[in-house]
């Protein structure tokens, strides 16, 4: 079973819908126990990064999260749900170096970044594709659809799996070790989008 987390911040039921459609269980659930015995962990996520990094500590998620990470279990990010993974973000900060950033997971080293100002249409909404493919659940060239604000910035660039080129080239998506996220949101991505959730899912076959 795969639990898809729910703290209060998520297209929850585009995700499911999803896996339904690709005939893989999921649940949806708030509960620790669930999430931790579950075989593959998805973190979705609209909205901002300071209500969600509070909704997922005022709950213990946040815990839940770090549990299932270092176990090894399949770890999916989604938009928000990526950026949470890294150790802060400038989202409600006026210069990184002037402010504490929000805090996140801190389990994917690096920053959530601003845009910069280049004329750029904020926030980023549509289609765009994927450069730079190393990450083993994407193809490159594939066309994926995006609508955010602010952007990964991960410390190592190991860690990033494929870049989207809006004004600026930037992280479109993490794949390390069992964690894997993406900017982007597969269950809104057409084909391509269900070609990488159903990787994903087969990696959590036990």
């Amino acid at each position: 079973m795969i639990a898809i987390i729910d703290y209060g911040m998520g297209n929850l039921g585009s995700v499911k819908k999803a896996f339904d459609h690709l005939k893989y269980d999921s649940c949806i659930t708030s509960d620790p126990s669930v999430i931790k015995a579950a075989s593959g962990v998805v973190l979705p996520g609209v909205g901002a990064f300071g209500a969600a990094m509070e909704n997922l500590q005022v709950s213990k998620l946040d815990i839940a999260v770090k549990e299932v990470v270092e176990a090894g279990t399949p770890f999916l990010g989604i938009c928000l749900g990526m950026q949470l993974l890294m150790d802060g973000s400038e989202e409600c900060t006026d210069l990184w170096k002037d402010e504490e950033p929000i805090a996140g997971l801190g389990i994917i080293p690096g920053r959530v970044r601003r845009f910069p100002d280049k004329g750029l249409k904020v926030p980023q909404i549509g289609w765009n594709r994927l450069e730079d493919v190393t990450g083993s659940l994407l193809s490159e060239g594939d066309y994926v659809y995006l609508v955010h604000s602010y952007y990964c910035e991960p410390e190592d660039k190991a860690d990033a799996a494929a870049y989207v080129n809006y004004g600026i080239k930037y992280c479109a998506a993490f794949e390390r070790g069992n964690i894997f996220a993406t900017q982007f949101h597969p269950e809104k991505s057409g084909e391509a989008g269900l070609q990488i959730l159903s990787k994903f899912a087969r990696r959590t076959a036990r």
